[in-house]
């Protein structure tokens, strides 16, 4: 058995624990209490969903990157780019 330490994506604090299943993933959070964040998935199914992605998705609009681009860049719907 392989212990793997986890860090809260959003303080980076090592402090987490179990917190149930929802859709089949583990859900884990973040005993932190300055967190911003409490719960959080350690895989996401869909990669908009990931931290960072959409400050990615701003910083290369305003470089000048077309929808298709960060779309295909950052393996996201073309549609997520346009709502975001």
């Amino acid at each position: 058995m392989t212990l793997i330490t986890l860090q809260c994506p959003f303080c980076h604090s090592e402090s987490v624990g179990k917190y149930g299943l929802c859709a089949g993933k583990q859900r884990y959070i973040c005993n932190n209490p300055a967190c911003s964040h409490q719960t959080f998935y350690a895989d996401y199914t869909y990669n908009a969903c990931k931290p960072g992605v959409k400050t990615a998705i701003r910083k290369q609009s305003v470089n000048g990157s077309g929808i298709r681009a960060i779309a295909r860049c950052l393996d996201i719907s073309t549609d997520t780019v346009i709502a975001e």
